[in-house]
């Protein structure tokens, strides 16, 4: 009964943050990565935001699915509003298809 409850309460706190939190990890990422690609590297602000990109990953019996998973994290970027699409695009080519 408690797992039940405590399953609830986490869902219905899931849906009481509002999108902005999660768009702002998106563009922290987007900057990030962005920075990356361009060959400078953000340091130790970066970790996480670097991290959370990667762990998204798509698999499936057969194993790991690169289009799967740029499409995942192209998604996710795509949650930044404030971002350029051609900035996301160059972000993806260079880290959407590789498993970290």
């Amino acid at each position: 009964m408690k797992t039940i409850l405590f399953t609830v309460c986490l869902f219905g706190m899931s849906l009481l943050l509002p999108s902005s939190v999660m768009a702002a990890d998106a563009c922290e990422m987007v900057l990030c990565l962005y920075g990356k690609t361009t060959g400078n590297g953000g340091g130790n602000e970066c970790q996480s935001a670097e991290r959370s990109f990667f762990k998204v990953v798509k698999k499936n019996r057969h194993g790991f699915h690169p289009n799967r998973t740029a499409d995942a994290r192209k998604a996710l970027l795509l949650e930044c509003k404030s971002a350029a699409p051609k900035i996301i695009d160059q972000i993806i080519n260079k880290f959407g298809r590789v498993r970290h």
